[in-house]
């Protein structure tokens, strides 16, 4: 009887035993992945700053002005090419 007992509590150290190292790996797993997803997180908010500063220098009207002048080649129009609705 004692050996059965014996045998009994020794396989519970030893299921324990694998149920703590398969915890520990995954663990170390989400450890891992959080500390990736923090890593992406500081670059994308780095270049989402950059989006805001480019974003805001092309918002700027000289820049547009320049753009359609030199790239779309409009012109400024004259108070003859006005038409007014109302």
């Amino acid at each position: 009887m004692l050996k059965v007992v014996n045998f009994i509590l020794i396989m519970v150290v030893i299921v324990s035993a694998f149920s703590l190292i398969k915890e520990r790996y995954q663990s170390r797993l989400h450890y891992a992945q959080l500390d990736k997803l923090k890593t992406q997180t500081e670059d994308l908010k780095k270049e989402y700053s950059r989006l805001q500063i480019e974003e805001g220098t092309y918002s700027s009207n000289l820049v547009l002005q320049d753009v359609a002048m030199h790239k779309l080649n409009l012109i400024q129009p004259t108070k003859q090419n006005i038409v007014g609705i109302k």
